[in-house]
C-alpha cells in the first residue's frame, strides 16, 4: 500500500491482483431436503387424485375365483316327483315343489292337449288337490273309459282308492275332496267302516253331487 496515498485503499485492489473468491454458501439442512421430498410426493398424489375425479368413475372391486357356497337361505326347496300322463301336451315325469297342486302339474306338462275330455276332467280331477311324491296324474282323453285319474303306488286296487284304507293325502286327490272332507271320511270310518260308497252320502260326509264326481274312483274293501 502506498503510504503516501492512503486513500488508494478505498479504490479497490491494485491492477493485476485477483479479487478474493466469493464466500461458499452453507449446505442446506437435512430438514430442508426432507421437506422437498414430502412436497414432491404430495404434489404427485394430488395430480393422481385430480385425474381420478375427472374420469368420474368409481373403483369396482371384482373378486376372482370361486365365491364360496351359497347361503342356506337360497337352498332349493323340497321337491316331489309326479308322472303326468294322458291328454297333456308333454306327458312325462316332472319335479315340482312340495305343496304343488294338480293344476300346477298339468301346466308344467304344457297344459291340455287337443284330445282332452273336459267333462271327464271336471268329473275325475280335483285341480286344487295337493300332489304327492310318486303320484300318477292322468288327464282323461275323449273316448276313454272313466278310470282313476290320480293314484299312488300301493294306495289303490285296480286303480280305485279304498275308502276304508286310504290315507288323508290319498283322499285329498279325489275331486271335490279337500283336507277337511278327507278328515271327516277318516273319522267316519273309525266309528264304523264303510259298507258301500253310498255311505258317504248316507252319513252326510259329502253331498250326492260330490259322490257323482268320485263314484268311479273309489271302492270299499
Amino acid at each position: 500500500m502506498d503510504t503516501n496515498a492512503p486513500w488508494r485503499a478505498l479504490e479497490g485492489p491494485e491492477l493485476g491482483q485477483a479479487p478474493p473468491p466469493p464466500e461458499r454458501p452453507k449446505p442446506a439442512g437435512l430438514f430442508l431436503l426432507l421437506a422437498a421430498v414430502i412436497g414432491l410426493i404430495a404434489c404427485s398424489l394430488g395430480v393422481v387424485a385430480f385425474a381420478a375425479t375427472q374420469q368420474g368413475g368409481q373403483v369396482e372391486v371384482v373378486s376372482s375365483g370361486d365365491s364360496g357356497p351359497e347361503p342356506a337361505s337360497v337352498a332349493s326347496k323340497p321337491m316331489l316327483v309326479v308322472d303326468v300322463t294322458g291328454a297333456v301336451a308333454h306327458p312325462g315325469v316332472y319335479s315340482l315343489p312340495q305343496g304343488s297342486r294338480a293344476a300346477d302339474a298339468i301346466a308344467t306338462a304344457g297344459g291340455y292337449s287337443p284330445d282332452v275330455d273336459p267333462r271327464q276332467v271336471e268329473a275325475q280331477l280335483n285341480l286344487a288337490a295337493k300332489l304327492q311324491d310318486g303320484q300318477v296324474l292322468r288327464v282323461p282323453r275323449r273316448g276313454e273309459e272313466a278310470s282313476g285319474a290320480a293314484s299312488h303306488s300301493g294306495s289303490a286296487v285296480a286303480g280305485l282308492i279304498d275308502l276304508n284304507s286310504a290315507t288323508a293325502e290319498q283322499l285329498d286327490t279325489l275331486p271335490g275332496i279337500g283336507p277337511a272332507t278327507a278328515a271327516k271320511i277318516l273319522a267316519s270310518r273309525e266309528q264304523q267302516p264303510f259298507g258301500s260308497v253310498d255311505d258317504l252320502v248316507t252319513r252326510k260326509v259329502i253331498s250326492a253331487a260330490t259322490l257323482a264326481k268320485l263314484r268311479d274312483l273309489v271302492t270299499v274293501g
